[in-house]
C-alpha cells in the first residue's frame, strides 16, 4: 500500500474503532454498578476538557484557565433552571455551550496575540477574575454555589438509577460527537496547520495562511 492510500485509510479505521467503542460503552451502561456509572460520567465530562486542550496543544499553546468556560456553561445551566421553566436537558446543555462559546470567543479575541507563558498566565488571570466575581456574589451562591434543578429528556424524567444512566448516555454521546468533530477539524486545512504553527508560526504567515485560525 502506498503512503497516500495508507494516510486515507487510517482516519477511516479510527472512526470505525471509535464507533464500535461508543456502541459497546453505551450498551453496557445499564448493567454497570452505580458507582462506575458515576465515575465514567465524570471521566467522559473531563474528556471534553482534554479535547479542547488538544487543539491548543497542537499549536504550542498551553492554557491554565480552561475552567472559565466550563464554569460559564455550568452557571448558565443552573441559572436557566432557577429563573425559567425550561428543564429539558438538551436545551439547557445547548444554552450552556452557547454561553461558554461566546465567552471563549471574547477571551480568544483578547489573547490571540500572546504566546508561551504570556498566553498561559493571561488565560489563568481571566479564570481567576470570574472566580473572584463568583465568590463575592451571594446571589450566585458565593463559595457554596447552588443546585441545578431536576432535568428531563424530551419531557421524560427518569428517576434513580435510570436518571444516572441517562446522564451517562448524554455525556458519552456528546463526547463522541465532539471527538468526531475534532477529528474532522484536524483533517481540514486549518487543522493541518496546527503543527506548522507550533514549529514556526512566522513561516506559516509568510506562506500567506495567517488568515486561517
Amino acid at each position: 500500500m502506498n503512503p497516500a492510500a495508507r494516510h486515507m485509510t487510517m482516519p477511516a479505521r479510527s472512526t470505525l474503532l471509535g464507533a464500535v467503542t461508543f456502541i459497546v460503552l453505551a450498551a453496557i451502561g445499564p448493567w454497570l454498578p452505580p458507582w462506575l456509572v458515576s465515575l465514567a460520567t465524570i471521566a467522559f465530562a473531563n474528556a471534553l476538557v482534554v479535547l479542547g486542550l488538544i487543539i491548543l496543544w497542537r499549536t504550542g499553546l498551553v492554557p491554565f484557565g480552561q475552567a472559565l468556560f466550563y464554569a460559564i456553561g455550568a452557571y448558565a445551566v443552573a441559572l436557566i433552571g432557577r429563573y425559567t421553566p425550561i428543564r429539558d436537558v438538551f436545551v439547557v446543555v445547548l444554552a450552556g455551550a452557547t454561553c461558554a462559546g461566546i465567552m471563549a470567543y471574547l477571551v480568544g479575541f483578547l489573547l490571540a496575540r500572546y504566546r508561551e507563558i504570556f498566553f498561559a498566565m493571561l488565560s489563568l488571570a481571566m479564570s481567576m477574575i470570574l472566580y473572584g466575581v463568583l465568590v463575592k456574589t451571594e446571589s450566585l451562591g458565593s463559595t457554596d454555589g447552588f443546585h441545578v434543578e431536576p432535568d428531563s429528556f424530551l419531557g421524560f424524567r427518569p428517576l434513580g438509577a435510570a436518571h444516572d444512566v441517562a446522564i451517562y448516555w448524554l455525556v458519552l454521546g456528546v463526547s463522541a460527537v465532539l471527538a468526531w468533530l475534532v477529528s474532522l477539524y484536524f483533517r481540514t486545512l486549518a487543522g493541518s496547520l496546527t503543527h506548522p504553527i507550533r514549529d514556526n508560526e512566522i513561516r506559516v504567515e509568510f506562506l500567506g495562511l495567517s488568515w486561517i485560525g
